[in-house]
């Protein structure tokens, strides 16, 4: 049994799914899904897939890479900000980061933008600064990111949670911010415990369809099983 959790850039339920992690309690790991992985089955990016054809569709698109899913849970970004409202959480920074953000979390990039910055070898992050560090990718000293930083330092914050304790539930209290295509799903991510192992899908390469930049597996000849799963992660 495995659940797919994703929560969205947006409130409402035709938005991107932002984050896409793959829970796994058999193999007691997390797998970060990036984000532009391009899906065949809708032509377009994963992070479309909810928001096109809900739960199946996004559970289909993962069954393509080899990450086979039982259960769908999705988050209005709404949620995460009340289940995180008064939280403050310490987090390790390995070296520091600058980058160019949003003037707040929800508005794009090009209507205005303000330096942050993150300084190791710690960080204490409350409200805004929590979303800052998940979602900032406009390096100032370059161009934007890729997506697998983002998930780096989203991997940090979640241990971060899991080490003090942090009580996810808060995050589903509002039902009618969440979509599960099963009550499974909560069984599932019950039992994450702060020692499992957390990996990304790997083995992608940049490509551009259809005018679009986004990441394909590198090679379409593989076996999806125990092992060719395996050595898609890291």
């Amino acid at each position: 049994m495995a659940t797919v959790v994703s929560v969205m850039d947006r409130d409402g339920w035709d938005a991107n799914t932002d984050i896409i992690v793959v829970v796994d309690p058999s193999r007691r790991r997390l797998v970060w899904v990036p984000r532009d992985v391009w899906c065949d089955a809708i032509s377009d990016r994963i992070n479309r897939a909810f928001a096109l054809g809900g739960h199946l569709a996004l559970m289909n698109a993962l069954v393509q890479l080899g990450l086979r899913v039982d259960q769908s849970l999705c988050l209005q970004r709404c949620a995460t900000d009340q289940a995180l409202d008064g939280v403050e959480v310490l987090v390790r920074v390995r070296k520091h980061f600058r980058f160019w953000y949003p003037l707040t979390p929800t508005t794009p990039i090009e209507d205005g933008r303000k330096p942050i910055d993150f300084l190791p070898p710690s960080e204490i992050l409350r409200g805004e600064r929590i979303h800052q560090w998940i979602g900032a990718r406009y390096e100032r000293d370059g161009g934007p990111s890729t997506d697998f930083d983002r998930i780096r330092r989203q991997q940090v914050l979640l241990r971060a949670f899991l080490k003090m304790g942090f009580v996810f539930s808060r995050t589903v209290q509002d039902r009618s911010l969440v979509s599960m295509s099963s009550e499974l799903a909560l069984a599932d991510l019950g039992k994450v415990r702060r020692w499992w192992r957390l990996r990304r899908y790997r083995h992608l390469e940049n490509k551009t369809i259809d005018g679009m930049s986004v990441l394909v597996v590198r090679s379409r000849r593989l076996h999806f099983g125990a092992l060719g799963t395996h050595r898609l992660l890291c």
